[in-house]
């Protein structure tokens, strides 16, 4: 071998050498290696789950509330309705039953007198009774007609035994419909109430979940912000629209005290929840203004207009629910949200003290209450300034 051969040789043997060595430092580390890797794996894993459920939880929480809210008074009506016709078949039932004893009760009647009339004509035949002699011509056609009024009223007796007879079995075709419908309904509302409970445990879980975390809180705050904005920009372009197309009227504050309109007639009895103006929640620590007040109620107690005017706005509003404003001149607008049933719809005319809803929970991240706010010109009020001290 030549010299030069000799050191390449030596050189590749040093670097296969070199490149084992690796390999096997390399194998002794690959256990290490392999339980970071799945560490990392996991915590990658970890981080798309969170990731998702954060997603999730940004989606609009007023929005899927209002959802939910509009499936919980679809479903009610919808179960109040088969509810009304499970009644109503059960009546039906009641009524069919009642029919069905009393025409059984014909029934056997008639087949009293029938069985009598049978046993009358058969005696008649034994004794001979059914026939008469000719000799006497009087005699014999004034039997005749006795036998023609005798068989007249045999045939009305077997007429009105047969049309009992088709009639009861009339009835107990209609019971058997009328347990059928029954059933049917039965299943319908139980089905229909297990909708409802589940939209309705939905609602309290989002709700509960709002109240505890605070990112959540904030997010439906900032939802609200921006409802409430929407909302009010849409009252104004409806106004700026009314004044373009109205001569200008020399606008009337609504009835009231000496104090401009001021002293007005609150819309539901009940406590105040929250205030107006600046509040800090008591939890969290966030301070938000409030532009209305909430005022405690059950569902279903009667809402009333603090003052005559014209309705502007009248049906559902995310983050309001169910949503009445009424427009009293002046640049004067009263607010009632989270109604559970409108009375009124738009462009309709209201007295004060009228009849304009039913408090609710729909839109409403606190239970049953009824959210009422005053604005002047577009500015919100402190409603305690303009309604009936207690």
């Amino acid at each position: 071998m030549t010299q030069n051969f000799r050191i390449v040789l030596l050189a590749m043997i040093a670097w296969l050498c070199m490149d084992m060595q690796a390999g096997i430092a390399y194998a002794g580390k690959e256990p290490v290696d392999s339980k970071e890797l799945e560490r990392i794996n996991r915590e990658m894993l970890e981080k798309k789950k969170e990731l998702t459920r954060a997603s999730k939880k940004e989606k609009s929480i007023l929005s899927e509330l209002d959802k939910i809210d509009r499936d919980i008074q679809t479903g009610s009506s919808q179960l109040g309705n088969h509810q009304k016709q499970l009644k109503q078949a059960e009546t039906a039932l009641r009524e069919a039953e009642a029919s069905y004893i009393e025409t059984s009760r014909k029934l056997s009647t008639l087949q009293d007198i029938y069985g009598r009339r049978l046993r009358a004509l058969y005696k008649m035949t034994r004794t001979g009774n059914a026939v008469f002699s000719t000799e006497n011509l009087g005699s014999a056609f004034k039997h005749v007609k006795y036998m023609q009024v005798i068989a007249e009223y045999d045939h009305k007796i077997v007429r009105e035994y047969s049309e009992t007879l088709e009639r009861l079995e009339k009835r107990q075709a209609e019971m058997a419909q009328r347990k059928s419908d029954i059933l049917s309904q039965k299943q319908t509302v139980q089905l229909k109430t297990v909708e409802l409970t589940t939209q309705k445990q939905k609602k309290n879980e989002i709700l509960a979940s709002v109240r505890k975390e605070k990112r959540l809180y904030e997010q439906s705050l900032r939802e609200l912000e921006e409802a409430s904005a929407s909302l009010w920009a849409m009252i104004k372009r409806a106004e700026e629209k009314k004044k373009t197309k109205t001569a200008a009227q020399k606008s009337v504050a609504p009835s009231g005290d000496s104090r401009g309109g001021k002293n007005l007639p609150w819309p539901v009895e009940g406590n105040i929840l929250t205030h107006f103006g600046m509040q800090k929640h008591p939890k969290f620590g966030t301070m938000v203004f409030r532009r209305g007040i909430e005022i405690q109620s059950r569902i279903g107690e009667t809402i009333r207009a603090v003052s005559e005017g014209q309705v502007a706005y009248a049906d559902w509003f995310k983050g309001h629910g169910k949503l009445i404003i009424v427009d009293h001149g002046s640049g004067l607008y009263t607010l009632y949200g989270n109604l559970s049933r409108l009375d009124i719809q738009k462009g309709d005319k209201v007295t004060r003290g009228q009849v304009i809803g039913l408090t609710g929970d729909t839109g409403s991240l606190k239970g049953a209450k009824l959210y009422f706010e005053v604005r002047q010109n577009g500015e919100a009020q402190d409603p305690l300034l303009w309604l009936a001290k207690k």
